[in-house]
């Protein structure tokens, strides 16, 4: 398995324990067209950037890697706009994202450091009445890579 395989699926099996996530998937721009509304409004898509490799020795990589959380939810979600029925004054998707940070702060894998949280931050959206918000984590991976050569066995003819 890949570093970044391996590190989706681990983050997804922890956002998969948050019972107000309805869905927790891979980043392909789910959000992106206004044109298409989505089914499910409490989601939390993993976004893995850019990895930057060092070739090591051993025929080892080691990399850095960001990791973007992004939760999308409605506006208005479970009634909770000014005096209606959250008594968390309508910012139950600050819980939600606290909740995200909690379960993936020092998360690692076999082939991945322990995730540490770098940034939060909101990301624009073009579908009215979704917001969005992103949490941005660091972590070190590591990989081997096929070798260029390889052994080969020789024999010697004595004549």
């Amino acid at each position: 398995m890949t570093p970044r395989k391996e590190l989706f699926i681990s983050i997804k099996q922890v956002l998969n324990t948050i019972e107000a996530l309805e869905l927790c998937d891979f980043f392909r721009g789910q959000f992106d067209d206004s044109e298409r509304q989505p089914n499910l409004f409490t989601a939390a898509l993993i976004r893995i950037g850019r990895i930057t490799y060092e070739t090591m020795t051993e025929h080892n990589q080691e990399g850095n890697c960001t990791v973007d959380i992004i939760l999308y939810c409605k506006d208005g979600w479970m009634d909770q706009h000014q005096t209606t029925a959250d008594p968390e004054h309508g910012f139950m998707e600050i819980d939600l994202q606290d909740a995200i940070v909690e379960k993936l702060q020092f998360l690692q894998g076999e082939q991945f450091k322990p995730l540490q949280q770098t940034e939060d931050d909101t990301e624009e959206i073009s579908i009215k009445g979704i917001m969005s918000f992103k949490s941005s984590f660091t972590t070190r991976i590591y990989r081997k890579v096929k070798p260029k050569y390889s052994n080969v066995s020789i024999t010697l003819n004595q004549e």
